[in-house]
């Protein structure tokens, strides 16, 4: 194609539902005359690597009326451009000639959504999934609304001189969430997380307790600064958006800045973040590590996508057992390929698994005899 265009801008539109005519025509056309960036593969892996993926669509390797069939063909696609800039997502130069591993799906697992329990502060917890839109609660000066786009809204009420009333929003593994506290503040849940923070913010700080993984777009008050404690970390923002990944099983805390600037205290320490830095912190110790950060690595999350850079199949792994909500063994040992690359994460979890197989790291989804749900095993 003569024209330039950005692939992933195109998919982005067309999960937004904003692609026009014109820019699907161009994708459609991309996916189509797509070649990988790898000179070494033959014409048949190329057919064999876009076979699979219609395949694990459950579509025709080569549909008739591909139109008809787009919401596919933009999943595939997305996979698909995952090959284009990453080596077909899995980069690994010792296997440089990867093998298909042919394999029957007799278990899948459905990607996560909207779930999420709000826990009131009497103790009563709340299914949102089970609630319609509308009020749901009344909290201390706040009514409490579940929103027509699946967010979770905090609208005060008159002020009065009743106590601060506390609220818990927390998500389970293979949910996510967005709510808007009281002043405006949006915060996105990623899965397995919780916040918890008062209805209404009174005295000289907003402050807002955290687990898990969580992104910030702030409303700036220099005048009652926004305070978020996590796992010995403090945050106080300096008029910012800013994601904390702060999950129990990850070996260290990740805290990057997208706008704006904040401060990060641990201990007696304390550094000023800027715009594309990010802070590393332990448990185990006061230090407070600055480096650049991958914005676009740290928040694919929040936008509906994993993206990994360099990743060890262990932090892949990890991300997609809270996502599908399934627990991971590794009978033979763990692998030791690096993975890089991005993919949609609506999709079912074969499909993202099934990048694996290229690089000889294969596996197998079963359902747990204890009735707990499902299990990845990976498998040499």
């Amino acid at each position: 194609m003569s024209q330039k265009f950005n692939v992933q801008d195109l998919l982005s539109k067309y999960h937004a539902g904003t692609i026009t005519d014109d820019e699907r025509i161009l994708l459609e056309e991309w996916y189509i005359n797509w070649k990988p960036e790898r000179q070494d593969l033959s014409h048949r892996e190329i057919e064999q690597m876009k076979s699979k993926v219609w395949q694990s669509l459950n579509v025709d390797v080569k549909p008739a009326a591909p139109a008809r069939l787009w919401p596919r063909i933009a999943a595939a696609a997305s996979i698909i451009f995952c090959i284009s800039i990453a080596g077909y997502f899995v980069v690994n130069p010792k296997h440089p000639h990867p093998q298909i591993a042919a394999k029957i799906h007799k278990q899948d697992i459905a990607p996560g959504g909207n779930k999420a329990i709000l826990t009131l502060n009497n103790g009563l917890r709340i299914n949102l999934n089970s609630q319609v839109n509308g009020t749901i609660a009344k909290q201390g000066n706040a009514k409490v609304v579940k929103m027509s786009n699946g967010q979770l809204a905090y609208a005060p009420e008159a002020a009065d001189a009743s106590s601060v009333v506390y609220n818990t929003l927390s998500t389970p593994r293979g949910g996510k969430y967005d709510l808007v506290l009281s002043d405006g503040t949006k915060v996105w849940l990623n899965s397995a997380s919780s916040i918890t923070y008062p209805t209404v913010f009174k005295g000289k700080n907003r402050t807002v307790n955290i687990t898990g993984e969580v992104y910030f777009e702030i409303i700036h008050n220099a005048k009652q600064p926004f305070i978020v404690n996590f796992k010995g970390n403090t945050v106080e923002d300096i008029g910012t958006q800013f994601n904390i990944n702060a999950y129990d099983d990850e070996p260290v805390i990740k805290t990057t800045v997208v706008e704006g600037s904040i401060k990060l205290l641990k201990d007696s320490k304390s550094v000023t973040l800027h715009p594309g830095q990010q802070s590393i912190t332990s448990l185990s110790g006061n230090e407070i590590e600055v480096r650049d950060a991958d914005i676009n690595e740290a928040t694919a999350w929040k936008n509906g996508m994993f993206k990994f850079k360099q990743a060890k199949i262990e932090e892949v792994m990890r991300q997609l057992s809270r996502w599908y909500n399934v627990d991971i063994s590794y009978p033979f040992g763990i692998p030791k390929t690096v993975f890089s690359g991005e993919m949609i994460k609506d999709a079912n979890a074969s499909q993202i698994l099934d990048m694996l197989t290229y690089f000889k790291v294969n596996y197998e989804i079963v359902q747990q005899t204890n009735g707990t749900g499902k299990k990845i095993i990976i498998k040499p």
